[in-house]
Formats: structure tokens, sequence, C-alpha cells
């Protein structure tokens, strides 16, 4: 009865002492299964909240260096080029903007306003133990500073085109492309850690899935079992209840032929 109403058919330590040791376990990589792959599931998150913003910084770097290639063009006027330098400028503010204040949750994605993260490496948890080589996963080269003077590799970038030789503005025009290659860089290392940890997220569903099964077959009941056992029990219930009461019935059967 406490077997087919709990389903269990180990509710305690006297039912099968090895059992719940082994069950217990495979339970405590279950539970370090399901919250590794949370984890990776954030980490995935974190990964492309990064590159949403990278590919919004990365645009308007390559809005700056068409400006830039226009610019270089002769025939300008004046206030034609103080139009093209405006925006590129205010790109160039917003690509910083987006440097300090990109988070995930509470966490910097780009060092933010102190510009703190010159070598920022993320450490994932996708695995069950503590040995970092087989159960973690770094992810280095993404979480830099993002600012324009880092880069572009200039402490002091600005795109001038209104009394800018084109020389200068030949090497604005490379350190653009700094500047945009870099960018590249960090979303091709975000696609391949991504693309890892949804192997790793596969993984872990085929490793919680075994433990369960396997686990399953330790701790739970077999109803259609138990309910034989249980019908079985309760005829031989029946039928001694029956003897006894026919054995009971013999001595009132001699006593009646006397």
């Amino acid at each position: 009865m406490e077997r087919m109403t709990t389903g269990s058919k180990i509710n305690s330590a006297a039912d099968d002492a090895a059992g719940l040791v082994i069950s217990k376990g495979i339970e405590v990589q279950t539970r370090g299964t399901s919250v590794a792959k949370s984890n990776a599931q954030q980490g995935i998150n974190l990964l492309q909240t990064a590159e949403g913003n990278l590919a919004v910084m990365q645009d308007n770097f390559m809005r700056i260096r068409d400006l830039t290639l226009q610019a270089m063009n002769g025939g300008q006027t004046d206030d034609q080029l103080q139009a093209m330098q405006e925006e590129a400028t205010a790109r160039l503010a917003e690509i910083d903007r987006i440097a300090t204040g990109a988070k995930f949750n509470t966490f910097d994605l780009f060092g933010g306003a102190t510009h703190d993260s010159a070598d920022e490496t993320v450490t994932l948890q996708i695995g069950t133990g503590s040995d970092g080589a087989t159960n973690t996963i770094e992810i280095s080269d993404v979480f830099n500073d993002a600012h324009v003077s880092t880069l572009t590799g200039q402490a002091t970038f600005t795109s001038a085109f209104v009394g800018t030789d084109l020389a200068d503005m030949q090497t604005q025009l490379d350190q653009l492309d700094v500047a945009i290659n870099e960018i590249s860089s960090r979303r091709g290392t975000i696609g391949a850690v991504s693309n890892r940890l949804d192997s790793a997220i596969e993984q872990l569903d085929t490793q919680y899935e075994n433990l369960s099964a396997a686990n399953s077959r330790i701790t739970d009941a077999d109803i259609a079992t138990e309910s034989s056992n249980y019908i079985k029990n309760q005829i031989l219930q029946q039928a001694s209840a029956s003897l006894l009461t026919q054995a009971n019935q013999q001595p009132n059967i001699a006593l009646s032929l006397i």
C-alpha cells in the first residue's frame, strides 16, 4: 500500500539501503546537470547580449568609414565636410556610450565607465564537478574594453574632415579598419563559443535523461507488480479468514451431535 501510494519502492533506508545510497548519488548528478544546463543557457544569453551591442558599434564604425571615404573625395565644401564630421563625431560618442553602459544583469559587458576590462575572462560552470578542465568554459577576448580609443588603438581618436589633409584622413581610415576588424574578431569568438555551448547543452540533456532513467529504475515502484502482489495478498487474506471461520465452526458441529 505504501509503495503504491507514494510511487516509490524506497520509502526509507530500511527498504533498500544500497539502493538509497546509489539513488542519492545519481540525484546529486541529476540536479547538478540541471543547474549546469541553466548556466550554459545563461552563457549563451550573455554572449548574445554582447554581440548585439558589438554589432551596433560595428555598424557605427562602418558608417564613419563611409563618411571618411566621402570626405577624402575632392570637391567638398567646408560646410559639407563639417556636416559629415558632426555625424562621425556623434557616432563615435554613441560607440563610447554603448561601451560604458552595456550590461548583462549588473555585469559591465565592456568594463563600464572605468574601462577596467583590459583583459576580461568570464568562466562558465557547465559541468557538475569541481575540475575546471572538464567542467568549465572560459570566454576571453570578448568582454575587453570596447571604447573607441581601445578599439582603434589611439588614445584620442577623432574623425576630423574640415581643414584635414588627405594623408591624415587616410590614417584615420586605417585606424577605423583596425576597430572594425577587432569587433569582427570578437564576434567570431562569440559565435564559436555559442556553438560550443549549444553542444554542451545537448550533452547535458542526454546526461540528464539517462541519469533520470537510471534513478527511476532504482527508486520507482512498479505499480503493475505492486498491484498484482496486493491483490494476491488480499485473496490469501480472505482465504485465510474463510478457513479460520470454518475451523471455528468445527467444535460447534461436534457439540451439536452430543
